[in-house]
């Protein structure tokens, strides 16, 4: 933040026309053309767009070519519009960025034509155009918000420290490295083998720590207590009762929970067992992002119904994109057998279902560093919102043909969504999706962020951080365990270490299912990620991912919401983000916030009961918000009544108009549907409170 102690708005307030650039490789381009001013008027000089991306930071841009990773990376063509120029990736000639939008001058234009769309169905569910119409545009920023920007800024990544990457290398590319000698191959071992020593230690004394408590807990629960033993010695309590009770046991029957199926079951670390035994199947796919890391992507594939039923213009089901959190990977979502949310919602919805994960998850790579290089590692949540979910949404979009998707994150992974969708960073990411739900966002800190060890870790500067965890991934003997240790081992000391940090407990969980959700935590995270969640000035001393005193985080290009969280959730808040989303953010459109007493952090999707709390909600929201087709019209049978009428209601105010007045009076049918459950408050129109 300035030195003047006055406090800078996060996101600058600019036309959303004079704040788009677009970059062709992650080198700049040298070739010639005419660049604007910035408001849809060339200036008539040739320039070239190496000189124009230098002016600013954020020149950033992700395209997902369907002719593989390399394709338009080579020096793009240029087109003008009204005197400017715009390079676009693997274009020949200029697209538009949506295909419901045109770019005149540099302004959004509404065009919802079938011939825009390339379709005759809604604008709103129109197919990707073309590969220039699955582009993400990032808002640029000017250079005294940029130096606002602390909290999005991660600390130099580099192992040398006589000089620190300027914020143009950070976000160019690779930071500044001495060259890769000899001498400096020695320093790098030798560095890392010394982090590893003292990180190995500081998650042996975590381990037993929690170990010591849960030992402490038990022994006071089976040692009869002084006072009690006094009552038993005169006679007035019976020896019975000197023995303190356990905590409650959740021994309630479950129909649908058949011993005889998973006590066969066996205990691996690949997500396409745990399918296969539920009569699904997935399928391991490959995304890259715009900076070159391979993200692994799990398509749900339901092999119990019907082959995938096509819509008239020969598209399947309704596309949901589903991320992790922190430390976690799409194996979270597929422990908990058909109750599980990847298959739950793939079976009731029919939806098709894309489980993302992040860089350096499942152990995939990067185009050009190896896992080794340092470079390889500098990343944190900032560099997720820019390149990983963009990446993995327009992949979506792509591969199921829908402009439009639906998107489930739970933590981190709608911490990412958070800040991809603010002011300055991704906001026009928005505009692709149809739903956004947030289980246990991670916006705001909870109490457990000022326990130990996150106070110990919050007085760790940078250069104190990476001496003891390295520059590499955090506690490298965690990915060392995962790929060596035996599986019940590793899920114990995973559980029993994640308990101790996050203070869960299973009161929620099917004891069984403990050592499949662990198999497949904790997962590569780099040390740079962990230090802006809980180093010094991080998430957890901040607390809060974004700049609380902003005027507005989001504009109307906000996805609606909807928030689900839990009362025994210590790790994160949610009644400070719902102030806000009140109080500031009147264009976001909260649909549903969901509180749920006994949940804890992860009770959305692992607890036993996760269906009832939590899914069937999920899809009535996806149904509420998805635009369907016409020959869904009787197609009721996974839907609510409710969620019906909502549709005819739609259905009837898109027959009676077209244009802006179509959609004022889709709006209007909307805010109608709930009655006196809609709250007053103009920022949450429509939204519902449980």
């Amino acid at each position: 933040m300035p030195s003047n102690g006055e406090a800078q708005p996060l996101l600058a307030e600019s036309d959303h026309s004079t704040s788009r650039s677009y970059r062709n490789s992650t080198k700049y381009p040298s070739s010639s053309s005419n660049h604007g001013n910035g408001n849809g008027e060339g200036n008539g000089e040739g320039s070239t767009s190496a000189v124009a991306a230098k002016i600013d930071p954020f020149d950033l841009a992700y395209t997902a070519s369907p002719q593989g990773p390399d394709t338009g990376r080579s020096s793009g063509s240029t087109s003008s519009s009204s005197g400017s120029s715009t390079n676009y990736l693997g274009s020949s000639s200029l697209q538009p960025l949506h295909p419901s939008f045109s770019t005149s001058n540099g302004r959004y234009q509404s065009s919802s034509s079938a011939t825009t769309t390339g379709i005759d169905t809604p604008d709103a569910i129109s197919r990707p155009l073309s590969a220039a119409s699955l582009r993400v545009r990032v808002d640029k920023a000017s250079q005294g918000t940029i130096d606002a920007l602390g909290m999005y800024t991660r600390p130099p990544n580099g192992f040398d420290d006589y000089e620190e990457p300027d914020i143009w290398t950070r976000r160019g590319g690779a930071p500044l490295y001495a060259q890769h000698s000899l001498y400096w191959k020695l320093r790098l071992a030798w560095s890392q083998t010394v982090a590893l020593l003292l990180s190995s230690s500081f998650l042996m004394v975590i381990i037993v720590w929690a170990l010591s408590i849960q030992l402490l807990a038990a022994i006071i629960r089976r040692v009869p207590s002084p006072i009690t033993s006094l009552l038993v010695l005169i006679g007035i309590a019976s020896p019975q009762s000197a023995v303190r009770v356990s905590a409650p046991v959740d021994d309630k029957v479950r129909d649908w929970d058949d011993p005889a199926r998973w006590k066969q079951e066996k205990l691996v670390k690949d997500v396409r067992y745990y399918a296969a035994s539920c009569g699904f199947e997935i399928v391991n796919e490959q995304v890259e992002t715009e900076d070159g890391f391979y993200l692994r992507v799990n398509r749900i594939i339901d092999k119990q119904q019907e082959p995938m039923k096509r819509h008239s213009d020969g598209r399947g089901g309704f596309p949901v994109l589903i991320m992790h959190g922190l430390f976690q990977s799409s194996g979270s979502f597929v422990t908990s057998e058909e109750r599980s949310l990847a298959f739950w919602l793939a079976r009731h919805g029919k939806y098709q279902i894309f489980l993302g994960n992040n860089r350096g998850v499942f152990d995939m790579g990067h185009r050009k560093y190896k896992r080794s290089d340092p470079r390889f590692w500098d990343w944190n949540i900032r560099d997720l919102a820019i390149y990983d979910l963009p990446a993995l949404v327009d992949y979506v979009r792509r591969e199921t043909g829908y402009d439009k998707i639906g998107f489930i994150g739970h933590s981190q992974g709608n911490g990412t969504a958070f800040i991809s969708l603010s002011l300055n960073m991704v906001p026009e990411l928005g505009t692709k999706l149809t739903y956004f739900g947030a289980l246990a966002p991670a916006v705001f800190a909870g109490p457990l962020t000022t326990c130990f060890p996150f106070t110990a870790l919050s007085h760790m500067d940078w250069k104190a951080w990476r001496r003891f965890f390295g520059v590499l991934d955090f506690i490298p003997l965690m990915k060392i365990s995962y790929d060596l240790c035996p599986a019940y081992p590793y899920a114990l000391l995973g559980y029993q270490m994640f308990a101790f940090l996050f203070a869960w407990t299973d009161a929620n969980w099917l004891p069984r299912r403990k050592a499949k959700m662990f198999r497949f935590t904790p997962q590569p995270v780099s040390s740079a990620s962990i230090f802006w969640w809980a180093g010094k000035d991080g998430f957890a001393t901040r607390g809060c991912t974004m700049d609380p005193n902003a005027p507005r985080w989001y504009d109307d290009r906000f996805p609606p919401l909807a928030i689900y969280s839990g009362g025994m959730d210590f790790l994160v808040l949610t009644d400070p983000l719902i102030k806000r989303m009140q109080e500031q953010e009147s264009d976001v459109r909260l649909i549903r916030w969901k509180r749920q007493e006994e949940a804890e952090h992860c009770d959305h999707f692992w607890a036993a009961d996760a269906v009832e709390w939590c899914f069937e909600d999920i899809l009535e929201d996806i149904e509420l918000t998805r635009l369907r087709y016409p020959e869904e019209e009787n197609d009721g049978g996974k839907r609510p009544a409710r969620v019906t009428s909502v549709h005819e209601e739609r259905m009837a105010a898109r027959a009676n108009g077209n244009g802006s007045r179509t959609q004022r009076l889709i709006q209007q049918a909307d805010e109608e549907v709930d009655g006196d459950q809609t709250p007053t408050n103009a920022s949450f129109n429509k939204g519902r409170f449980e």
